[in-house]
């Protein structure tokens, strides 16, 4: 076991152990900084770190649940892990990589892009711990693999029925308004050190007047305002020029 995830479970097992309910910050909402609220399942990911076998988590459920956010998480806070975004990547640029280096955990956002035969050589590394690859002329290559796939899906019917019975599938829910305004303010707050007012003002905007639900839409206008008459302003704008969201990325 690694340095950082020894820490890990010691923090986790000393959390479970000296548990205060009233205590604001616990060892999964420490890890997983990005993502407010899911504070079940966060403990269950916290869990299948610590399993002495591979384990597959799929992620599944509309966009804008924070799907990605625990991706992102799990890529900074363990090691050796690999991060693939399935819409611009194949299943060769994979196997490539969990030949060449040391992978424990694979992260794959998207995951119901992927072609049915990249499916295919994921189904198999999952069912056997094995990672084969035969290429021209016969030649094959094997590597034994410990490795748990963790990955988010927007629709799981888009995925082999055997590859998608290998996961643990775990249906994230669209967001209420209430907890739309509760992980918003949070994430304006954590990276943009906003006040509750401005941040209350963003959430009103992003939900009634633009009518969306996309935290994402959130961020973009929390990177742009600085006064309650600029969220105005750019409210106005989105509303004549945008398409439902504000331009840009996150």
């Amino acid at each position: 076991m690694n340095g950082l995830l020894s820490s890990l479970v010691s923090l986790f097992h000393a959390n479970n152990k000296h548990q205060n309910h009233n205590q604001k910050s616990s060892a999964e909402d420490k890890f997983f900084s990005s993502v407010a609220g899911y504070g079940d399942l966060k403990k269950l990911l916290m869990k299948s770190f610590l399993s002495t076998e591979p384990i597959h988590v799929l992620l599944s459920g509309p966009p804008a649940t924070s799907k990605t956010a625990f991706l992102i998480d799990m890529l900074n806070g363990l090691q050796d892990t690999f991060y693939v975004d399935a819409s611009g990547t194949s299943g060769p640029g994979i196997i490539d990589r969990l030949f060449e280096s040391k992978i424990r955990y694979l992260l794959i956002d998207e995951i119901d892009k992927l072609k049915k035969a990249d499916q295919a050589v994921l189904l198999n590394v999952m069912e056997t711990g094995i990672l084969s690859e035969t290429k021209l002329k016969g030649k094959t290559r094997q590597k034994k693999l410990w490795l748990s796939i963790y990955a988010t899906s927007n629709n799981g019917e888009k995925l082999s029925s055997p590859l998608r019975s290998r996961f643990m599938e775990l249906q994230l829910q669209e967001y209420d308004f209430r907890e739309f305004a509760e992980i918003s303010c949070h994430l304006l707050k954590k990276r943009y050190d906003m006040d509750v007012s401005l941040s209350e003002k963003i959430v009103d905007s992003v939900w009634n007047k633009m009518n969306s639900k996309n935290i994402r839409d959130v961020i973009k206008m929390g990177k742009l305002v600085s006064s309650s008459s600029d969220i105005d302003w750019l409210t106005d704008v989105q509303k004549k020029y945008g398409k439902g969201t504000v331009n840009g990325e996150q």
